[in-house]
């Protein structure tokens, strides 16, 4: 099933190819990630699936890698602004320019989010995605203070990308598709190796590489608006085959970190009042971390202590 969803995504999510190993391989890292006693973010990723319980139908999936560089650089393109000036002509020109740099290495990525198209509606993007930040923040001490999230860039349904065409295609030669498949399953080596050192001046690029400089994919808007209302922000950094933007946050600082809380006891009883339409969903998950399980669910009592929580949303979460 995860093959299908990563068949599904296409090119714009790397770090989910279409590979039956480095799946495998992915699978078998997260569960051993899980099971290792962590205390400072290291080579461990966290591999999420979104279940359709009644079912067992997979319809997502979702990761974050604790440290992106651990191994090998983590590389975007920086906005820089370059100071041309002279005095005797009494000219002084700001110039946008792209530096290819490594410094988002040592933070924690966001990464593989795909959602089946049938399933965008209602809460189940938020409880894939931001599922993930209550993670971070239920197992701090496994990941950086500083969080990235690689948005998909503008690209047609061939694969043609804008900004590869005018920039990566010059140094590398090979399709659109073809660099993002290597990127999802080789090591970064061949990014130090063919991408320009230089800084390239946005004003000498063509003016379509120009302007998808930052915008996100359509089919990745929802995942960009669910980071932006969270608090991350994306001014600094653009991806660098498909320019589209970087989003970085400081974890203190996201909704997620700010307005959660533990519940450390939780109380199972048939509820006596039933759950009204229209009531607030909230986004619940387990202290776990080899069976760790989140859900969306209304509550009649959020701020109860302890909890009450049904025994089917019990079951669900796996807790007693």
């Amino acid at each position: 099933q995860i093959e299908l969803l990563a068949l599904a995504s296409g090119p714009m999510v790397c770090t989910l190819p279409v590979s039956r190993d480095h799946l495998r391989q992915k699978i078998s890292h997260s569960l051993a990630s899980l099971r290792a006693d962590v205390q400072v973010p290291g080579e461990e990723s966290y591999f999420f699936v979104l279940e359709e319980r009644a079912s067992g139908r997979l319809l997502g999936t979702a990761a974050i890698i604790a440290q992106a560089g651990y191994r090998e650089p983590f590389y975007a393109y920086r906005n820089d602004i370059l100071i041309h000036s002279s005095r005797a002509l009494q000219v002084h020109n700001r110039l946008h320019a792209l530096t290819l740099a490594h410094e988002l290495s040592d933070h924690s990525q966001l990464c593989s989010f795909y959602l089946d198209p049938e399933w965008r509606q209602g809460h189940w993007p938020q409880l894939l995605s931001l599922g993930r930040l209550l993670f971070i923040t239920q197992h701090p001490q496994r990941f950086a203070p500083d969080l990235a999230a690689v948005m998909p860039g503008v690209a047609d349904g061939q694969g043609r990308s804008p900004f590869w065409e005018q920039v990566g295609r010059k140094f590398f030669g090979i399709e659109y598709n073809q660099v993002e498949y290597y990127h999802g399953t080789r090591n970064r080596t061949f990014i130090a190796e063919l991408m320009p050192h230089h800084p390239l001046y946005v004003s000498l690029l063509a003016e379509e590489a120009q302007a998808v400089m930052g915008q996100v994919h359509p089919d990745a808007s929802l995942q960009f608006e669910l980071l932006v209302e969270q608090g991350f922000e994306a001014d600094d950094y653009i991806e660098i085959f498909d320019a589209g933007p970087v989003l970085t946050a400081r974890r203190a600082l996201l909704q997620s970190w700010q307005h959660s809380r533990v519940s450390p006891l939780v109380a199972v009883e048939p509820l006596h009042q039933p759950i009204e339409a229209g009531q607030t969903r909230y986004l619940l998950m387990n202290d776990q971390l080899e069976n760790v399980r989140a859900l969306v669910a209304p509550l009649a009592d959020p701020q109860q202590s302890p909890l009450v929580l049904s025994p089917e949303l019990a079951r669900d979460l796996g807790v007693r």
